[in-house]
């Protein structure tokens, strides 16, 4: 979609965005390390943060979280259409352009964001005492910590503006800048808060404070990126309609997805308890961690996506397509074997044996249908890059009474693993439905999904699971299928990278090994 913005006569345009393969490489390496630190503290810190809170302040953490994400989907998809189309006009070379599109755009954002907080802190009471299944003894401080919550969302809606310009401007490493101390905070808050005799109020506090920060540092970066940005700040209403319609079908997707990745955990609540949640919340948690990898390229592949279509570079966007699922086919796919295997000591050693007993199972079921879905992210960031949000929207929606109705059965039937099975089962029907819809919009054969690329590699994650079967089969002590394991990780990386990777793909893989380092 074009947008239509009326501008004095141009300056000399700047040099079109490059978006090479090594600049995905470059991109995707920060995105990862940006999200590995992180990850190491949370392993760190959250079994001292459960041990302090509890089931039922952990989850009642957990669920605080989980309403504030579904009321900042009232942002109607104006970051994501910002990204886009500031991505657009990047690979153009139109940089005087980008005041009126990124100012209005903040400007929408943060009036939303005011509509959405004022409408969460009216509806705190009614969630606290009767919605969700609180303890009478909780309902108080967890009306208390909506209404914090609430004064945080015009900061956030703002902030993902700003972001999402450095993220069109293929700046990860700005990015990640200001993303990885933010996200460090998130773990490191309440454990510091918790050891110091603050409680839970003090400690969703300090969260909503950390983002407060991280606002001010985006802003500032784009600024100092684009001095323009600076000497021209306008709002034009004629760029709020185009703005809405491509963010329209991703504010359906945003308000459904929730509904499908995480109403489990209002199911599980609702049909159990509210301890069910502490314990169905850790396996979720380190399952959900290896969408590190599909969530950083495709964080890279969705403003690139865009300035390919923008440029009718069709060839390009098929190309990416088949080579990032292979990447997330081997790597994701080789993780979520090991972790299967080592499910119960993971658990065990993290947060102590009672956890495990109740999650062992559920993180197995949940680490299989978490692969599938990190394959998905490929085909949904391009059709929204290519201009077709509203595909993925549909989908969404066709999905919810399905997924609805398999929680209730599930959940019913099995308790926690219940509700992991109906998760895996949907994040399938979703990814064909992507792939198929993906293909059909580039106008790509399906004989590109049975080349040598993919089918390589599906051999060689065969025989690794092969080999962990074999070593499951073969009972010994942790340590040693520990080494056995690493000899198996070891013979996968040599068969990968002699029989699935070509000469482009290794000299990507090194950028990104340079890049980590």
């Amino acid at each position: 979609m074009e947008i239509s913005v009326e501008t004095p006569p141009k300056p000399p345009r700047a040099p079109a965005l490059k978006i090479g393969g090594h600049v995905l490489a470059r991109n995707t390496a920060l995105n990862v390390a940006g999200q590995i630190i992180p990850l190491v503290v949370g392993i760190v810190t959250m079994p001292y943060v459960i041990r302090r809170l509890g089931p039922d302040r952990f989850g009642l953490l957990s669920l605080a979280w989980l309403v504030v994400g579904y009321f900042a989907l009232l942002d109607f998809g104006i970051g994501p259409a910002t990204t886009k189309f500031v991505a657009e006009l990047l690979g153009k070379g139109e940089i005087e352009r980008l005041p009126a599109l990124v100012w209005t755009a903040v400007a929408t954002q943060t009036g939303f964001g005011l509509v959405a907080g004022i409408l969460f802190a009216a509806a705190s009471p009614v969630l606290s005492d009767h919605l969700l299944k609180i303890p009478p003894q909780l309902q108080s401080e967890a009306h208390w910590i909506f209404v914090i919550l609430a004064i945080s969302l015009p900061i956030g809606f703002a902030t993902g503006t700003f972001q999402g310009v450095l993220g069109a401007s293929q700046r990860f490493d700005l990015v990640n800048a200001i993303s990885l101390p933010s996200a460090v905070l998130y773990y490191l808050i309440p454990a510091m808060m918790l050891a110091v005799g603050f409680g839970l109020r003090a400690v969703v506090f300090g969260l909503v404070a950390s983002r407060v920060m991280a606002f001010g540092g985006y802003s500032l970066l784009c600024l100092r990126l684009y001095p323009v940005l600076r000497r021209a700040i306008t709002y034009q209403r004629s760029l709020v309609r185009p703005l809405l319609g491509f963010g329209g079908w991703v504010t359906v997707s945003g308000a459904v997805i929730p509904i499908l990745t995480y109403f489990d955990r209002f199911f599980v609540g609702g049909l159990l308890s509210v301890a069910a949640i502490g314990f169905y919340t850790p396996p979720f948690m380190i399952s959900s961690k290896l969408i590190i990898l599909p969530a950083s390229l495709t964080a890279a592949l969705f403003p690139a996506f865009s300035t390919s279509y923008g440029r009718g570079d069709n060839e390009w966007i098929s190309a990416a397509l088949i080579r990032s699922l292979k990447y997330v086919l081997l790597i994701v796919g080789a993780a979520s074997l090991a972790l299967i295997f080592f499910a119960r000591p993971i658990l065990t050693l993290w947060v102590g044996a009672r956890f495990a007993a109740e999650g062992t199972l559920v993180l197995q079921i949940l680490t299989v249908g978490t692969l599938i879905n990190s394959l998905a992210y490929v085909p949904s960031n391009l059709l929204q890059g290519v201009g077709r949000p509203d595909l993925t929207a549909k989908f969404h929606l066709v999905e919810v009474p399905l997924h609805l109705g398999m929680l209730w059965f599930l959940v019913t039937k099995f308790a926690l693993p219940g509700a992991a099975l109906a998760f895996s089962a949907r994040v399938t029907i979703d990814f064909l439905l992507l792939i198929v819809a993906a293909l059909w919009v580039t106008h790509s054969s399906p004989r590109l999904l049975a080349g040598r690329d993919l089918m390589r590699s599906l051999g060689t994650l065969a025989a690794l699971a092969l080999g962990f079967l074999a070593l499951w089969a073969w009972s010994h002590t942790l340590l040693v299928q520990i080494i056995l394991s690493l000899l198996l990780a070891a013979g996968f990386l040599v068969v990968a990278w002699h029989c699935t990777l070509d000469f482009e793909e290794k000299g990507h893989i090194r950028q990104w090994v340079k890049v980590l380092r």
